[in-house]
C-alpha cells in the first residue's frame, strides 16, 4: 500500500494546507491558481521552491505569459488528471520529494538524483532511423515486481517522478497496473503513440498520474521518413484522443540535420499547441544507437539555432517546452550519473544517461543506494566542471567527449550492448571536432549573459552542495578523471 500524502509530509506541514492543497486542486479560475501556488510555497521545506513558487503566483496577478501554460493545464485537463498532475508532480515529487531527500542526504552521506529512467522493455513495434535503444537486447524485461520494488525503494529515498522509455512502454500492458498501485506517483512515458486507441486513452485519464509524450519530428514528410509511412497520421490520432479526454501530454522530437528545418519552424510548435500538447521535448540525436551517424547529427550551429527559438518560443506560446542539451544552465548542467537521473534498461543494467550505454551496476543485484554509490557514478559527478564553468555545453557525451573516453577507462565500466564501444573509439575524432566548433559558438553566448542569468536563479537555492558545485566550476577545480580512486 502507498503511503498517504499525510504520511509522507509528516514533519513538513500542516493538515490544512494538505486540505487546502486538495480543494485548490479542483479550481480552474486564475485566482485559484495564484492561491495554489502561494500554498505550495508555504509548504515547500526548500528556499529554492519556496521563491520560485511565490514568483509564479506573482506572475499569475500580473498575467505573465510564462503561466500561460499552467492556466491551459487549468481549464483543458479533465479533473482527474488536473489533480494529479498537481498533487502528485508540483506537491509530491516538486516540493515535499525535495525535502525527504535532503534528509536521507544528511543521514545516508549520499548524493540523491530527483528522478530516473526506467525502460522496461527493449521491444518497438517501429524500426526509426538513428533509434538510440535499438542495438539492446530485445530478450530480457524487468517484470512488475521488480519494477514495484524499484519504485517503492525509490520512494522511500524521496523519489515520486519517474519516466518510463524503451523500446515501446504500451507494448507492456501491465505497466498501467503499475501506475496505479503506485497513484502518489507522477508518471511520464516517451511512447511513438501508435497504441493508443480508444481504450488505451480512457485508462490513461482514469489513472490520471500518467502523461505520454509522442515522438514526432516534425512535419508529415520527416516523421514518416525516419518512423515510416502512416507514422504522422497516427500520432495526431494519438493526439486528439489523448486532448479530447483532458489528458496532459505532449511531444518528444530529434533534432537531427534532416528534421532541423522543420523543427525550427513556428509552424510547427503552433501545430503541437492546436493538436493539445501541453508540454514539449527536444533532444539533440546522439550517434548511438542503430547505423550511429555524425552526419546526422545537427551542426553546431542548428543547435544554437534550435537554443535561440526555443528562448522565443518561451515568451510567445503557452507551451512547456525542455531542450536537451541547450537548457543546461536551469538544471546545473549534466544531469547524468546520478546527479540529477539516471538510466536503468530492461537488463537492470544501470547507466549514467539514456545516451551513455555504459554500465558497471545492475538492479537484480544492488540496491539504489549502492548504484547510486558507485565508483563510475561518483567519478562523473566528481569530475564536474568538466572543462570549465558553461553550462550550455553540459553533454558528457558530445560536449565533453574526451572526458567521457577517460572516466569509461578509468572505471572499467563495460558497454550494454555491442555497439555501444563505438562512441568511445570509431566516432572519438569527429565528436571531438564537433565539441570545439561548438565551443567556439557558445563560450561568447555564456560570457554575454547567461553565466549572469544562471548565477543569479543560483542565488535561491539554499543546497550547500549546489554552491560548492559551481564554485567548483568558476574556479575549474573539477577533480581530473585520472586523479580519482579505482
Amino acid at each position: 500500500m502507498s503511503m498517504s500524502l499525510g504520511e509522507r509530509a509528516k514533519g513538513f506541514l500542516s493538515r490544512k494546507l494538505l486540505e487546502r492543497i486538495s480543494r485548490l486542486a479542483v479550481s480552474g479560475d486564475r485566482q485559484g491558481m495564484v492561491s495554489l501556488f502561494e500554498t505550495i510555497a508555504a509548504l515547500a521545506p526548500a528556499r529554492y521552491h519556496r521563491e520560485s513558487f511565490r514568483q509564479l503566483a506573482e506572475m499569475a496577478r500580473k498575467d505573465d505569459p510564462f503561466v500561460g501554460v499552467f492556466e491551459r493545464v487549468f481549464s483543458e485537463l479533465c479533473l482527474n488528471c488536473r489533480s494529479k498532475f498537481i498533487v502528485n508532480f508540483l506537491v509530491h515529487f516538486m516540493v515535499l520529494g525535495r525535502g525527504i531527500r535532503d534528509r536521507k542526504e544528511r543521514e545516508l552521506g549520499i548524493h540523491l538524483p530527483n528522478f530516473f529512467v526506467v525502460s522496461p522493455t527493449m521491444r518497438c513495434n517501429l524500426h526509426c532511423r538513428g533509434c538510440y535503444a535499438s542495438d539492446y537486447s530485445s530478450s530480457g524485461e524487468l517484470s512488475f515486481d521488480r519494477l514495484d520494488r524499484l519504485l517503492s525503494e525509490a520512494k522511500e529515498l524521496g523519489m515520486f517522478f519517474f519516466t518510463f522509455s524503451g523500446g515501446e512502454c504500451f507494448l507492456r500492458p501491465d505497466l498501467l497496473d503499475l501506475w496505479g498501485k503506485h497513484d502518489d506517483c507522477y508518471f511520464q512515458v516517451y511512447t511513438n503513440g501508435t497504441l493508443i486507441d480508444d481504450a488505451l486513452a480512457d485508462r490513461l485519464v482514469e489513472l490520471g498520474n500518467v502523461s505520454p509524450m509522442i515522438s514526432v519530428e516534425g512535419d508529415r514528410e520527416q516523421t514518416d521518413a525516419r518512423r515510416g509511412p502512416g507514422a504522422y497520421d497516427k500520432i495526431l490520432s494519438a493526439f486528439e484522443r489523448l486532448r479530447s479526454r483532458g489528458a496532459l501530454f505532449g511531444f518528444s522530437a530529434t533534432f537531427t540535420n534532416a528534421s532541423a528545418p522543420s523543427l525550427l519552424d513556428d509552424g510547427f510548435i503552433e501545430g503541437m499547441i492546436d493538436a493539445g500538447c501541453q508540454v514539449g521535448w527536444f533532444f539533440q540525436y546522439i550517434p548511438v544507437g542503430s547505423s550511429p551517424e555524425l552526419a546526422y547529427m545537427a551542426s553546431p550551429e542548428e543547435r544554437l539555432a534550435l537554443h535561440r527559438k526555443v528562448e522565443e518560443w518561451r515568451k510567445r506560446y503557452p507551451l512547456f517546452l525542455g531542450d536537451f542539451w541547450n537548457d543546461g544552465p536551469y538544471v546545473d548542467g549534466c544531469m547524468a550519473g546520478g546527479q540529477r537521473y539516471f538510466h536503468v534498461i530492461a537488463s537492470g543494467d544501470v547507466e549514467p544517461c539514456v545516451f551513455c550505454h555504459f554500465s558497471v551496476d545492475n538492479i537484480n543485484g544492488k540496491s539504489l543506494r549502492e548504484v547510486l554509490s558507485s565508483a563510475f557514478f561518483k567519478a562523473i559527478r566528481e569530475a564536474q566542471p568538466y572543462d570549465d564553468d558553461n553550462l550550455l555545453r553540459p553533454c558528457l557525451i558530445i560536449d565533453h567527449p574526451r572526458v567521457l573516453r577517460e572516466i569509461v577507462a578509468l572505471t572499467q565500466a563495460r558497454p550494454t550492448h555491442p555497439e555501444a564501444g563505438g562512441i568511445l573509439c570509431e566516432l572519438a575524432e569527429g565528436l571531438d571536432a564537433y565539441a570545439e566548433r561548438l565551443k567556439a559558438l557558445y563560450d561568447p553566448l555564456w560570457e554575454e549573459g547567461a553565466r549572469e542569468r544562471y548565477e543569479k536563479s543560483l542565488e535561491k537555492e539554499d543546497s550547500p552542495e549546489a554552491h560548492h558545485r559551481y564554485s567548483r566550476r568558476r574556479s575549474g577545480a573539477g577533480t581530473a578523471p585520472s586523479e580519482l580512486p579505482r
